[in-house]
């Protein structure tokens, strides 16, 4: 079967089956049918508040209009499965050139969909255990949503648009998240351990055979390895964006740090920790071996232009000069190669972490801090 029908298999089947549906009947692209069905599931979500009278509720209970961490979840149903696509298109338009792994057009592919796919048919030992991780993940989201929204007031200190109270807005929301904690997304994180895991796999084959080389100077700033640092670290940090807007949003809705937006937020720190460092674990092991491996070189050099130096009969001038330039020049390279980092994009999960982290403190802070007062009497003054 051609790559690119390995490919489209993977967008059509599992967890986006019903996006294959809906582009048949509508005739649309991914894209097409990622907004299509995210529209839909907003639509249903407002019908459904509006026939339960659950889109404005009174005192401290809360609608549809008054709970924006909902509308999260439609845009999880977009940015997330486009996300996912642009990691297999950039695995599909990669190959190894000159020691490089890189995006290259039109040329022969690092990986074919066809290792991807086999991950995704759950035929090894390891693709089963990470299924049951994952696919027990979201179906313990969902029993505990379910639990929850059958006992408003109790769980939590309020009623809400969805509880077991209003009929429609239960149900449908029991459709709607098992679709989402069951299938969609842990379909998605399965393709995106898919990914990695034969990509990393490649990586460690090409540095064995020595077809990969570790570039001290390469402008990424992690030694040419930005194209498998990005497969790891741009789908946790977009949905880490993503996530904490959401769960910003619920600390407002709950007006205090209740069992389940702290659950919320628990979670997806702990997600992104481990979707990182897991895999860039295997990564850094690789990194650290490239690094030994070319330093033993340098050193090696090193060592033979001093021995060439002291073994000079005489002083030459010129000899020790030139010397001199050569060893500062391999000092200079060495330091280069240490400061690569072992763990790259750190950075950014760290930023990322911080921004999920920062938003949820502060939506809580303004709901615990009645500000109003403050403000009144500062306008007061002036």
């Amino acid at each position: 079967m051609p790559k690119s029908s390995h490919t489209r298999d993977i967008l059509q089947s599992g967890g986006f089956s019903l996006h294959y549906h809906v582009g048949r009947l509508f005739r649309v692209g991914f894209v097409g049918q990622c907004s299509i069905l995210a529209a839909l599931a907003a639509v249903a979500m407002f019908c459904a508040s509006l026939i339960d009278h659950s889109l404005i509720l009174n005192g401290r209970n809360v609608g549809l209009l008054q709970h924006p961490a909902f509308w999260g979840f439609p845009l999880l149903q977009i940015v997330l499965p486009l996300c996912i696509r642009q990691s297999i298109q950039k695995l599909q338009r990669a190959r190894l050139r000159d020691g490089e792994i890189a995006e290259v057009e039109k040329r022969r592919s690092l990986l074919n969909g066809a290792k991807i796919r086999q991950f995704l048919s759950w035929q090894d030992r390891e693709s089963r255990l990470v299924a049951t991780l994952i696919y027990c993940t979201g179906l313990a989201a969902f029993v505990w949503n379910t639990y929850q929204n059958q006992r408003p007031g109790v769980v939590v200190p309020f009623d809400f648009w969805d509880s077991s109270n209003y009929v429609w807005g239960f149900w449908f929301t029991r459709v709607y998240k098992f679709y989402l904690f069951v299938l969609l997304l842990p379909y998605i994180a399965m393709i995106h351990v898919a990914i990695l895991f034969v990509t990393l796999r490649f990586i460690r084959r090409a540095r064995v055979s020595g077809r990969l080389v570790l570039f001290p100077f390469h402008p990424d700033g992690v030694g040419g390895l930005d194209f498998v640092s990005s497969l790891i670290s741009t789908p946790i940090i977009i949905t880490l964006i993503v996530g904490s807007l959401s769960t910003a949003a619920a600390f407002l809705v709950h007006r205090a740090p209740d069992v389940t937006p702290l659950i919320g937020l628990s979670i997806l720190i702990s997600w992104a920790v481990i979707a990182y460092f897991v895999p860039i674990l295997f990564l850094r092991s690789d990194i650290i071996a490239m690094k030994r491996e070319v330093l033993k070189k340098l050193r090696s050099l090193e060592q033979t232009t001093y021995s060439q130096i002291i073994e000079t009969q005489g002083i030459n001038l010129e000899m020790l000069g030139k010397g001199k330039e050569a060893l500062d020049y391999f000092d200079n390279v060495c330091e280069k190669i240490q400061k690569i980092s072992n763990y790259p994009h750190i950075k950014r999960l760290v930023g990322s972490l911080g921004f999920a982290v920062t938003t949820s403190t502060v939506s809580l802070a303004f709901k615990l801090v009645d500000v109003a007062p403050v403000i009144d009497r500062l306008f007061k003054k002036t």
